[in-house]
């Protein structure tokens, strides 16, 4: 049984019109048209009677949507320590939300940045590769994956730079001794060349007394 406000059971009340759209004797050709439209919208209103009136899921804004959202104004505003702890909370206390996917993002955004008091190339490519292994579908997949292949080619070059450094230094230190042992060769030469002189002239003392 229907209830007022049922598109359902309006139909079954709207008036009825002829086969053909023909009006009953003593109506208008206007009042006709006019309750055929109406008869056509009640059809249309009630379009959901079989499937019922179901409405599409709308998320609401969670927590660390809120979160998010105070911490993108912080960083807009040049208060990026302050972002970073919030985008940081987000990520660690809500990791299953897909608020944590913008957060890892933009978190990693600001550990890239050279100009930021905190950069961390090795953070910022840690943030970067968690948003794509735990939101692979994610609007931000291509954009950090760019970033990602970028800090990977980048902390190459350091760590190269690093061996390269380490090796100079160690053959550094190799110099340095190398100069001590010559250093000390030096002086024994020295004093060897001071010893034979001293024989040479022992021998041409004896060489006299003969």
């Amino acid at each position: 049984m229907g209830f007022p406000g049922d598109p359902c059971l309006m139909i079954r009340l709207a008036p009825t019109v002829r086969e053909g759209g023909v009006p009953c004797r003593g109506q208008s050709a206007v009042g006709s048209l006019r309750r055929g439209f109406s008869a056509m919208a009640l059809l249309l209103l009630a379009a959901g009677c079989s499937t019922g009136w179901v409405s599409s899921p709308v998320r609401r804004s969670s927590e660390a949507d809120q979160l998010v959202a105070r911490a993108d104004t912080l960083a807009e505003t040049g208060w990026e320590h302050a972002a970073r702890a919030l985008y940081e909370r987000v990520v660690r206390e809500y990791p299953g939300d897909p608020a944590a996917a913008p957060a890892l993002y933009r978190l990693g955004r600001l550990q890239a940045d050279p100009a930021s008091g905190f950069r961390n190339y090795r953070a910022a490519h840690a943030a970067f590769s968690r948003l794509l292994t735990d939101f692979p579908k994610s609007r931000w997949e291509a954009e950090a994956r760019a970033w990602r292949a970028t800090l990977s080619d980048l902390l190459a070059r350091e760590d190269e730079a690093a061996r390269l450094r380490g090796l100079l230094q160690w053959r550094e230190e190799e110099a340095g001794r190398l100069k001590v042992q010559l250093q000390a060769r030096e002086e024994e030469a020295f004093g060897l060349k001071a010893q034979l002189q001293q024989l040479r002239r022992v021998d041409l003392e004896l060489e006299r007394r003969r």
